[in-house]
């Protein structure tokens, strides 16, 4: 009845049924029956169960010619390579596709013209019918392939295709010659962010190495060249590098965000991209130094030592950011070991990641962490009237600027302005999903 009543809207539908009852498919075939007469007013569809989707690709056979945006999720599924054809291959408004162990023809027109894919826990014949699938979208902004398999074949230098709106790039495909097989065909015309998991096969080093001072000191070294970002990822441990060109004033980046596995992996992980920080860095360099919070298992006497010996071999960190003030921070790590050095050089500090309470508990914690990169910053003054190097704390609020909100940060930076000064305090406010 309210399908009916709502004749002249677009869809927005939603299915997701994740538990393993016997009548999943019977919901399934229901939801499919009420929602197919509707199909030319159809805009988004997002569908995540634990059951056979083959219903559920006959039922999307026809066309859907007002369909923006899909998203299918097989949670049962790894590594698929069965292929259903959706849509008769007609969505002509089709921008952002969303595939998680589903599979279709890869050739099929839907991958066609794509602002934004995503293609999860399948498996490619090759490399070269993932770089066939990224060329059929010339306009392709964002491309995700997470958790996939690819046949053994390479692709041939001759595939290079060109991406003029790539901006951000996340693959993992299990084996570091594959991904790198694929970077090597890909080129790209602005500045991005490239993903890749923590690569545990494969000449690491060498990877880095020529990844990281390819892009920085020739831009046509690598296909990857304008992408200023390399991430590598496990399992949500992150390691991070900014780069910029040589001509541009702001600070490189390295973040360093919680991580869960074993120390010394981290740890080598960490250390490799030190040298290469260091094997591309000029005598003026500057750097932005982004700290997450690990698990408490990483306060141990000899991986906070290790910690510390790796941050102190980076360039001078004009920049810190601290993204997380929750029971943990890295930052605690540099503090407990009293590794003033690391921080002398620090001009601005930021905080992010807070709501106001959040801020108004750890209160204490804020301000000695401010205390400790001041202190830091002062200990490498040679004149009594010399001005301190940190210039501006700044925090970044998850806030929608409520007047009992402000009155708390308002009273939190009044305080921490007693801390700074000469220095001063900036509050940003952002909102509840992170965006200024």
């Amino acid at each position: 009845m309210a399908l009916r009543r709502s004749s002249i809207h677009l869809l927005d539908i939603t299915f997701i049924y994740l538990t393993y009852q016997e009548r999943g498919p019977e919901k399934m075939q229901e939801f499919l029956n009420i929602i197919n007469v509707h199909r030319n007013r159809w805009r988004t569809l997002d569908v995540s169960a634990t059951f056979d989707f083959t219903p559920l690709a006959v039922a999307l056979q026809g066309p859907a010619p007002n369909l923006e945006k899909v998203s299918l999720t097989d949670k049962n599924a790894f590594f698929s390579t069965h292929g259903f054809g959706f849509f008769g291959g007609t969505a002509p408004r089709l921008k952002d596709l969303t595939l998680n162990g589903v599979a279709t023809p890869w050739d099929s027109q839907i991958i066609h013209d794509l602002h934004f894919i995503d293609l999860s826990r399948l498996h490619f014949p090759s490399t070269k019918t993932i770089l066939d699938i990224l060329s059929y979208s010339p306009q392709l902004q964002k491309a995700v392939i997470w958790r996939c398999t690819t046949g053994e074949t390479p692709a041939d230098p001759s595939d290079s295709i060109r991406l003029s709106q790539l901006s951000f790039l996340r693959i993992d495909l299990g084996r570091l010659e594959a991904i790198e097989n694929i970077l090597d065909s890909v080129q790209v015309s602005q500045r991005g962010c490239l993903t890749i998991p923590f690569p545990t096969d494969g000449d690491v080093e060498g990877f880095l190495r020529r990844r990281v001072a390819g892009w920085t000191l020739n831009w046509n070294v690598t296909a990857m060249s304008k992408l200023d970002v390399l991430l590598l990822d496990s399992d949500a441990d992150e390691l991070r590098i900014g780069i910029l060109a040589p001509d541009i004033p702001e600070p490189r980046t390295l973040t360093v965000k919680g991580f869960k596995t074993l120390g010394n992996q981290f740890l080598l992980a960490l250390s490799n991209l030190v040298d290469t920080l260091a094997a591309w860095s000029g005598e003026n360099v500057k750097l932005h130094l982004k700290l997450g919070n690990p698990p408490s298992t990483y306060y141990a006497t000899r991986i906070r030592q290790l910690f510390v010996n790796e941050l102190s071999r980076l360039p001078p960190i004009t920049s810190l950011e601290i993204s997380s003030v929750d029971d943990y921070s890295l930052i605690d790590i540099v503090v407990y070991e009293g590794a003033w050095s690391v921080f002398q050089n620090v001009c601005t500090l930021s905080f992010s990641g807070m709501t106001p309470s959040k801020l108004n508990k750890r209160l204490e914690w804020v301000s000695h962490a401010i205390r400790f990169v001041k202190a830091a910053t002062e200990s490498s003054l040679q004149e009594r009237d010399h001005m301190p190097k940190l210039q501006t704390v700044e925090l970044r609020v998850s806030s929608t600027a409520v007047p009992e909100e402000v009155e708390i940060i308002g009273a939190v930076a009044k305080e921490l302005k007693l801390i700074v000064w000469p220095g001063r305090v900036v509050v940003v406010y952002t909102d509840p999903n992170g965006l200024v």
